[in-house]
This record gives C-alpha cells, sequence and structure tokens, in this order.
C-alpha cells in the first residue's frame, strides 16, 4: 500500500512540473512573438488643440481614425486596452466656402509625427476633417470686490480702496457674456488692519459660464491705511430762522465737537473751521423748548467729527 502511494504521488509531481514548464514554454514563446513586427489596423482617438483665438469649437466631424500600423505586437496589445491619442492642431485649419477643414495630407503629417520611431504609418482614412467654430465676442465689464474689513482702533483708511484693473475682459459666446454685467472676486476677511495692505483675488465665475473666459482672472486689492488722534474743540451754536421779534437763549451756547484726524492735520485746526447750527423753524406753532443741533461745516480732511451734544434747550422773550 505504502509502495503505491509513493508511486501515485511520484506520478503527480512529474505531471506538475511539466505542466510548470509547459506554461514556461509557452509564456516564451508568447512574449517572443509579441516582440516580432506586426502589421494590424487599430484606433487612434482624436484632440483639437490650438482652437483659433477668436474662436470656440462647437463640433467636429471625426473622433476618432483607423489607421494601419507596422509596429510591434506589444504596442497592438496596448492600443486595445486604452487608445492612443492623437492631438489635431487647429492652428493649420484651412476655410473654404464659409467651411472650415483639415485635408488629410495635412493632419496625416501630425499623425505621423506623434507616432514613436518603432511605428510605422502604412494607410488612413483619407476623409477631409470639417470643423465648426462658434465666433467669440468680447466686452468690459467692473470688478466688485468683496472685502469685510475692520481696522484697528483709532486707525482708518486713507482715500478708497484701490482695484488693479478696475475692468477686465471677458470673452465668450454671445448667449453668456451678455449675461454679465459685473464680476466679483472671492470672499476675503481682513482683521484688525493697522497697515497698508496689498491682496491679490481671484474672480469668481458662475458655472453657466463654462465657456467664458476671464482675462485677467485675479485683482489685486490695495490700501492706505493710517493712524488717526482725536482733538475737541468748543464751537459756538448758531441759530437760524429766528424772527426779529424774538430773542433766544440757548443751553448751553457752546457745544462740543470730537474731531478725527491725522496729527499733522488737527495742528491747524481750529473752532472757526466748525459750524453748528440749530433751526428756529423747527419750533413752529409747537409748545417746546429744545433745538436739534446740526454740524453743518467741518474742515475737509479730517476723518470724523462727531457733536457730543445732539440738542440744546432754549428760551426766548418776545419783544
Amino acid at each position: 500500500m505504502i509502495l503505491d502511494r509513493i508511486k501515485t504521488a511520484l506520478k503527480k509531481r512529474k505531471v506538475k512540473v511539466f505542466l510548470v514548464f509547459l506554461f514556461f514554454s509557452f509564456l516564451a514563446w508568447f512574449v517572443n512573438n509579441l516582440a516580432q513586427t506586426f502589421v494590424g489596423t487599430t484606433y487612434f482617438h482624436l484632440n483639437y488643440v490650438n482652437v483659433p483665438r477668436d474662436f470656440l469649437l462647437e463640433k467636429t466631424q471625426k473622433n476618432q481614425l483607423q489607421v494601419s500600423l507596422r509596429a510591434v505586437g506589444f504596442q497592438f496589445i496596448g492600443f486595445g486596452i486604452r487608445k492612443k491619442n492623437i492631438q489635431i492642431n487647429l492652428a493649420e485649419v484651412r476655410k473654404r466656402n464659409g467651411r472650415y477643414f483639415i485635408p488629410p495630407s495635412v493632419y496625416k503629417k501630425q499623425v505621423q509625427a506623434q507616432l514613436s520611431s518603432d511605428m510605422e504609418l502604412l494607410e488612413m482614412d483619407n476623409d477631409t476633417i470639417f470643423v465648426e467654430f462658434t465666433p467669440l465676442q468680447s466686452k468690459e465689464v467692473p470688478v466688485i470686490p468683496r472685502l469685510n474689513i475692520t481696522l484697528a482702533k483709532n486707525h482708518a483708511l486713507m482715500d478708497s480702496l484701490v482695484i488693479e484693473p478696475k475692468m477686465i475682459l471677458i470673452k465668450g459666446p454671445k448667449n453668456q457674456i451678455d449675461t454679465v454685467q459685473s464680476v466679483h472676486t472671492s470672499y476675503v476677511e481682513l482683521l484688525n488692519l493697522d497697515a497698508d495692505f496689498s491682496q491679490k483675488l481671484t474672480l469668481v465665475k458662475s458655472r453657466e459660464l463654462v465657456e467664458t473666459n476671464f482675462e485677467p482672472f485675479q485683482v489685486t486689492i490695495t490700501g492706505k491705511v493710517y493712524r488717526f488722534s482725536e482733538q475737541v474743540f468748543d464751537v459756538p451754536v448758531t441759530i437760524f430762522n429766528l424772527p426779529d421779534s424774538v430773542k433766544v437763549r440757548m443751553f448751553p451756547d457752546v457745544v462740543q465737537v470730537v474731531c478725527q484726524a491725522k496729527l499733522d492735520i488737527l495742528k491747524d485746526i481750529s473752532p472757526d473751521d466748525f459750524m453748528v447750527v440749530a433751526d428756529y423753524g423747527q419750533v413752529g406753532e409747537r409748545n417746546q423748548n429744545v433745538l436739534s443741533l446740526i454740524l453743518k461745516e467741518k474742515p475737509e480732511k479730517i476723518n470724523n467729527a462727531i457733536l457730543k451734544t445732539k440738542e440744546v434747550e432754549f428760551i426766548l422773550k418776545r419783544e
């Protein structure tokens, strides 16, 4: 019994060894054959590039190209797994009778130039490739920044923000650019600023503008920040529309104005540069003895001016 089992096991082992050698022999034969040169037919996928500047590629007549090649077997297997991409250069497009096309003689040279040295192009489709373009239109639109700016205490912006460029060029199909009146930037927060700043912002393009381009696609926002000081001025109140027959005494008749400006500007400011007024015409026939105050005049170059007193009481004496 034991001898029979040993004989059976040896036979099975011989069979396995034989099968292994057979497999590797077949593999060597297969690899050797794939390394040989064959003539065969395959398809290339066409990618169209270098569309003329003022046009949009709308439609092409041909998306793949049938070719006959002389190449090694491995390359044909690769083409079977994944089609080779060939670029068709539309910079060489021609026009006749209002139609755009690329003749076979032109795109054949382009195909040959993109094949490796161990491939030989024997034959290919001999059809003229017709393409259709959509003319692009352009216009300038303003840029609207989306910024949330907060300034540090006692700091202010000098003048307004500078946007460079203020206008951008948009280019695309008419039905798309007609819907655009302005372009917004991405949203940015600049907090607690105490110095000059410069920020590059990307322009936001909606999903509907797939075929529209922005030139440029970024803008630069800059601003100058300065520190200001405060000074309080005592300014007399001037009353208007007071009848000749009426005399008025106000309480108080001098009010404080808080002025915010750069220190070198504050040095040249005096109470005479302000005018605080009360309008007696507010009284009318109503029985009241309070008048609202208005800061009617203030220096041009200051940051801000605030009345600390908003209204005054008065008593009057008719003559």
